[in-house]
């Protein structure tokens, strides 16, 4: 976990870090949220209602958008961290299990007065291919 405070970030600063996608993952979302909705675990539905696009069932957006919390909390301030807000979050593609995803997070804008920053966020899976992006504005308390 890193521990930046607001004095050592500055705009350009990046982070990144990767993580796999899961069953596992899958299924301790499903419990948590309640969503039970057949694209997230049928590959068949998935196949059929995607026509194809799909070669299995499609993860959780908002299991891809956790990552978002990870960066924060974790790396970008990391351990002086508080999310405030997000400006966007988009979906590009859908992900899957044995998906990994590279989360980059770049500081765009700082407020020391108001000890707050602005991290443009983007994930890619394996391929490259931009899957997820955010604008998140963070508080960073020390």
């Amino acid at each position: 976990m890193n521990e930046y405070t607001m004095s050592q970030i500055f705009i350009g600063m990046t982070e990144t870090f990767k993580k796999e996608i899961t069953m596992e993952m899958e299924r301790s979302f499903r419990i948590i949220s309640g969503d039970n909705n057949p694209l997230h675990q049928d590959d068949e539905f998935a196949r059929e209602v995607g026509k194809g696009q799909f070669p299995s069932h499609v993860t959780f957006g908002m299991l891809t958008a956790s990552l978002y919390s990870t960066m924060a909390g974790m790396y970008l301030p990391g351990k002086y961290s508080l999310i405030h807000s997000f400006d966007e979050v988009a979906f590009l593609k859908p992900v899957f299990v044995g998906d990994v995803l590279t989360v980059t997070g770049k500081v765009t804008d700082k407020d020391e007065n108001l000890g707050l920053m602005k991290i443009k966020v983007i994930i890619k899976n394996q391929e490259n291919m931009k899957v997820s992006r955010a604008k998140m504005k963070v508080l960073v308390l020390k």
